[in-house]
């Protein structure tokens, strides 16, 4: 198996490109239980739940460093196509919409905002 180190990583929103420190996708199905009662006796082959697959949906974090011109607050509620690069040649990337927009300073350490999205059509990886 051939893995990246996560050095290196680019993610742009509407005109945002993102000094990034991470980010990550998280895809789910939906299913739905279709289980019916089964007469037969139990058995290890028997009475074992079915399921059929259903919808697909897709959210995204990113995590960055405040930059001192904002973070861009105003991409709070936009649509817009969501890319999240690696660098190394796995790429995702969807039409999303802003769901959250935080930042925090702590006297420690530099500012940090993260953003979350909600995906609202298919999410594609390359």
């Amino acid at each position: 198996m051939t893995a990246f180190h996560g050095q290196r990583g680019v993610v742009t929103f509407t005109s945002l490109v993102f000094e990034i420190t991470s980010f990550t996708v998280d895809a789910t199905a939906d299913t739905a239980e279709s289980t019916i009662m089964n007469p037969a006796a139990v058995t290890s082959a028997t009475h074992w739940k079915e399921y059929l697959p259903g919808y697909k949906d897709w959210t995204a974090t990113v995590e960055g460093v405040l930059p001192a011109a904002g973070v861009g607050l105003a991409a709070l509620g936009t649509t817009a196509a969501l890319g999240l690069d690696t660098t190394a040649g796995l790429d995702w990337a969807g039409n999303a919409i802003c769901t959250g927009v935080s930042m925090a300073t702590d006297s420690g350490d530099v500012a940090r905002c993260t953003m979350s999205f909600q995906g609202i059509a298919a999410l594609t990886a390359s």
